[in-house]
């Protein structure tokens, strides 16, 4: 073993708790461990009753720590379990989710917070791209309910851009919809860069009321004054500038993830584990969850990429013909 920082051999240092051999620098006293590979345990669990029912409480709203309590796995255990499946999960929906004929499709963002809010900071954290503010974009189609795709970053051009790229390649360049979004200024270049001519682009401006009194204003959102539908180029359909779907899927999120849920310690304390919860509650919702305005369906059988609801297991496992060749 050679020091990765004076780059001298390491003596043997004893055992590490699995088992390992453990070096020491005499140089810097540094320890290392030898190489391995990556612990499996936490994918064997993604195929296990018990880590699929962890996922599955984690999907309904539950915590880590009172899905710890019920499946009596550790919760350590179960964050692992979760970074396994959201990686999956990102994967399989992007390779699902492509080309996706759409006629209406809305954008929105909902606010949350990583290990804590921004004007908590201090110090150097404040220059820490992954502590505070975490804004979660989010594309719908209105017909389907089918979440076409998300972004986790900030509200800046670059994390819409970002977004949208991943919107084009959800949906079919060969069929021209009508995209509405809020009034956030950074989806003006982002959309045209992105999709150009492919859409009938709109936003959707809100004014609010002055701001509330600050115990209103912590515990309940400002009155809404007025909503002005915006056609920003193309020919866009006033009658259908809207974001209540979109809006409505927020509140989905709200109430199925612990992480998001206001005024509650189950927020996120790491970036990468957000982004995780927020590809299994994607999937999850899309795959697996049966819709009640689509009787029974789910968004991606609404839309055609899936024969019919799938557990998390199958998902998972990418079986049962989830592609829209099968369907």
């Amino acid at each position: 073993m050679t020091c990765h920082y004076c780059r001298v051999d390491c003596q043997r240092f004893g055992k590490h708790r699995n088992g390992l051999q453990r070096f020491r620098c005499n140089s810097c006293g540094k320890t290392f461990t030898e190489p391995h590979a990556r612990d499996t345990r936490a994918e064997w669990f993604l195929g296990n009753e018990k880590g699929l029912l962890a996922l599955k409480l984690i999907c309904e709203g539950s915590s880590v720590r009172s899905a710890s309590r019920i499946t009596g796995l550790h919760h350590r255990t179960i964050l692992q379990i979760l970074d396994a499946a959201g990686e999956r999960c990102d994967n399989l929906m992007a390779k699902h989710i492509h080309d996706v004929p759409v006629t209406d499709v809305q954008c929105d963002e909902i606010w949350g917070f990583v290990f804590k809010k921004r004007a908590s900071r201090h110090g150097g954290e404040k220059d820490f791209a992954y502590i505070g503010d975490a804004w979660t974009f989010v594309a719908i189609e209105r017909h389907t309910k089918l979440v076409l795709a998300y972004e986790l970053g900030k509200r800046t051009v670059a994390s819409a851009s970002r977004f949208m790229r991943k919107l084009a390649e959800a949906t079919s360049p060969e069929q021209k919809y009508q995209l509405t979004t809020d009034g956030l200024a950074a989806y003006n270049y982002a959309v045209a860069e992105e999709l150009d001519e492919r859409v009938d682009y709109a936003q959707l401006i809100k004014i609010y009321d002055q701001a509330p009194p600050e115990e209103a204003r912590r515990y309940s959102p400002a009155h809404l004054a007025e909503a002005i539908p915006t056609p920003v180029y193309g020919d866009p359909d006033e009658k259908r500038i809207c974001t209540s779907h979109v809006e409505r899927q927020n509140l989905t999120m709200r109430m199925c993830m612990r992480r998001l849920t206001r005024l509650t310690n189950g927020f996120s304390k790491k970036w990468s584990g957000l982004k995780s919860a927020l590809a299994l509650h994607f999937a999850y919702y899309n795959f697996c969850r049966p819709h009640q305005t689509l009787k029974g369906a789910t968004p991606a059988m609404a839309a055609g990429i899936a024969v019919r609801p799938y557990s998390l297991g199958e998902f998972l496992s990418d079986a049962g013909g989830l592609l829209r060749e099968a369907a």
